[in-house]
C-alpha cells in the first residue's frame, strides 16, 4: 500500500504523469543508486521483491522461477543508464503489466517478452520527454531574448519605439495609397 501511495504522486487521474516522473533527481535513479557494489545490491533485491510480486499477481502458465526475475532485475540495472530509469519507472510499468495496459500476456512471461513490454513504456516515456523540452522551447522562445529588452526599461525608451513603430506604419499607409 505504500508503494502504491507513492506512486500516485506520478499519475493525474489514473495515467502516468512523465514529467513528474522526468523530474526525479539524477542522484534517485537507478544508475546512481547502483553506482556502487552495495547500491547495485539493494536496488536489484528492490527490483527483484517488485518482480515476483507482480508476478504472483500474474495468472501465467509459464511464469518466471526465482532465478531468471534476479537475472531480469540485473538487466534492468544494466539497460537502466540508457534512459536514466528510476524505481518508479519499473514500478509504474508492473502496474500497467498487472492491469493490462502494457500489452497482452497470454499465459507465460520470460525475459525477452518482459523488455519487449517494458520497451514500449520506455518509449512513451521518451516521447514524452520531447514534447516536454519542444514545449519548455517554445516557451522559452516566447519570452525572447533578456539581453533585448530588460525589465529597467524607461518609460522614455518605450514612448520613442511606440513613435517610431507609428511614422513607420503612417508612411506605409500612405505608399499605398
Amino acid at each position: 500500500m505504500a508503494v502504491n501511495a507513492h506512486l500516485a504522486a506520478f499519475k493525474n487521474r489514473g495515467i502516468i504523469a512523465f514529467d513528474k516522473i522526468l523530474s526525479i533527481e539524477a542522484k534517485d535513479r537507478i544508475p546512481a543508486l547502483a553506482a556502487t557494489s552495495e547500491g547495485r545490491y539493494e536496488v536489484l533485491i528492490a527490483l527483484t521483491a517488485s518482480l515476483k510480486s507482480a508476478f504472483n499477481n500474474i495468472n501465467l502458465r509459464v511464469g518466471l522461477n526465482e532465478d531468471q526475475m534476479i537475472d531480469l532485475a540485473d538487466a534492468i540495472i544494466d539497460q537502466s543508464g540508457e534512459d536514466n530509469l528510476a524505481l518508479e519507472d519499473v514500478l509504474l510499468f508492473l502496474q500497467k503489466l498487472l492491469t493490462g495496459e502494457a500489452g497482452k500476456i497470454y499465459d507465460r512471461m520470460d525475459i525477452p517478452t518482459f523488455f519487449e513490454l517494458f520497451e514500449k513504456y520506455r518509449q512513451d516515456r521518451h516521447e514524452s520527454m520531447l514534447r516536454i523540452r519542444e514545449e519548455q522551447q517554445v516557451q522559452y522562445k516566447s519570452f525572447g531574448n533578456p539581453e533585448r529588452w530588460s525589465e529597467t526599461h524607461d518609460q522614455e525608451e518605450e514612448n520613442s519605439m511606440h513613435e517610431a513603430m507609428k511614422q513607420y506604419l503612417q508612411q506605409q499607409s500612405k505608399v499605398a495609397e
